[in-house]
């Protein structure tokens, strides 16, 4: 269940002037939850792919440079 949730949570990003700079883990989280995903892998796991999800859009914003 917690890759159910990984794959959902690109969606929530936290985004300022200079672009994605973070996932929302509340969110992410209360997702979690409501899917019946909310788990310690989970939460160990989120710090770990935050960076990769957030480079893609940047890399994204960014024209793909």
């Amino acid at each position: 269940m917690a890759w159910s949730v990984i794959q959902r949570c690109g969606g929530q990003i936290r985004a300022g002037f200079g672009g994605p700079y973070a996932l929302d883990f509340g969110a992410i989280l209360l997702m979690a939850e409501a899917m019946g995903g909310a788990s310690p892998l989970l939460a160990d796991v989120l710090p770990r792919i935050e960076a990769v999800i957030v480079k893609a859009y940047q890399k994204d914003s960014d024209g793909g440079e």
